[in-house]
């Protein structure tokens, strides 16, 4: 971890846990995490760190809080720039280092890799082809089905914010908006029910 941009987070925390993306811009990532403290630190001095910013943290009834903080890592920044990869929460940082899952195109995933090289040498990397896992997934939704949920990813449906209301995708797509919803429904229930299954 030495030298890496995150070795200072490691003086308040054992371990860092970066549990969702809340935003992405140009300028950094704002995310969710859970820390483990040391001793006689607290939320307030992640923001000691020279890339991360803490924000807020969230009400919990039990164990640490869940806080919220702004991510200027180049590792972050770069990460913003690549869109055929993802960065997939949850992904950790500790003494032994730091853990991150991607998915994605081949090409994006090397072309990311050999950046990540740059900033942070990985000592180890892990390639897992999930072209199956995927066409099972994609199988368990109808024909029209797909295509409305492809649209949608498309259009910006399930952007934040929306670049395109439901009102104005059935008009594209010339069906009922109720027709609509169903589909999307039904491709969330879907989505949602493979994601646990798989855990």
């Amino acid at each position: 971890m030495q030298g890496t941009g995150f070795d200072d987070l490691l003086i308040p925390c054992s371990h860092l846990e970066v549990v969702a993306h809340l935003d992405v811009s140009e300028a950094g990532v704002r995310q969710l995490m859970r820390c483990q403290f040391r001793d006689g630190y607290g939320p307030e001095d992640l923001s000691d760190s020279k890339h991360l910013t803490f924000e807020s943290a969230l009400p919990s009834r039990e164990g640490e809080p869940p806080i919220v903080v702004f991510n200027t890592h180049p590792l972050a920044l770069a990460s913003i720039q690549f869109q055929d990869i993802a960065v997939l929460p949850p992904y950790t940082i500790s003494e032994e280092g730091i853990s991150i899952t991607l998915r994605g195109v081949p090409s994006g995933i090397a072309a990311f890799l050999k950046l990540a090289r740059e900033i942070l040498p990985p000592d180890k990397v892990k390639v897992v082809k999930e072209e199956q896992e995927t066409n099972g997934l994609k199988n368990q939704f109808g024909e029209r089905q797909w295509e409305v949920v492809q649209a949608a990813v498309q259009w910006g449906y399930y952007d934040n914010p929306r670049r395109i209301s439901i009102r104005q995708m059935s008009e594209r797509l010339d069906i009922a908006r109720s027709t609509l919803g169903e589909h999307l429904h039904g491709a969330e229930s879907i989505l949602v029910r493979w994601v646990v299954e798989n855990d």
